[in-house]
């Protein structure tokens, strides 16, 4: 029993590298409609637990997968870091959508390879993962890929952490 003791102790003296999570309120979400899409975006109460969402409808879709984004601007992202975003979403019915970090100002720009993701018709919870290549500040969350067909989505709770 005692030469377990040195090694627990080694174990519980190694500090635990954490990330702090941060929320992105909905409200810093707009909604960017171009190329013929019509679609229109509500801030609710939908989300699990009764978090706040937003719901975006497209009624009509776009020329290309980018005719309808959801963009939350307000982020700053870090080359050389990695961030990790969560949220909760559903869609009606099933769609997929693309999740990406961006500039906001000149070229607009990708900093990150973005991720594709489906979503279901129940309210699921969502973890992507960014390696950071460019600077973003000001930057923004853009979820795209929303007008490949008419449908309904809700997103919430989003977090964000930095490692």
């Amino acid at each position: 029993m005692r030469a377990f003791l040195p090694l627990i102790w080694v174990v519980l003296a190694v500090p635990s590298i954490t990330a702090q999570e941060a929320s992105i309120d909905v409200d810093q979400f707009r909604l960017e409609t171009i190329l013929g899409a019509q679609a229109k975006a509500t801030v609710g109460t939908a989300a699990p637990s009764g978090q706040k969402s937003v719901e975006v409808v497209v009624s009509k879709p776009g020329l290309e997968f980018w005719s309808v984004e959801l963009r939350a601007a307000g982020q700053k992202f870090e080359p050389g870091k990695t961030y990790e975003i969560k949220f909760a979403a559903k869609a009606s019915p099933a769609q997929y959508i693309y999740v990406v970090p961006e500039k906001v100002n000149g070229n607009q720009a990708s900093v990150a390879e973005g991720t594709t993701l489906r979503i279901p018709e129940d309210w699921t919870e969502c973890t992507v993962v960014f390696h950071v290549t460019d600077t973003a500040d000001p930057g923004r969350l853009t979820l795209s890929n929303l007008a490949t067909n008419p449908a309904t989505f809700g997103f919430g709770n989003f977090r964000m952490s930095v490692r």
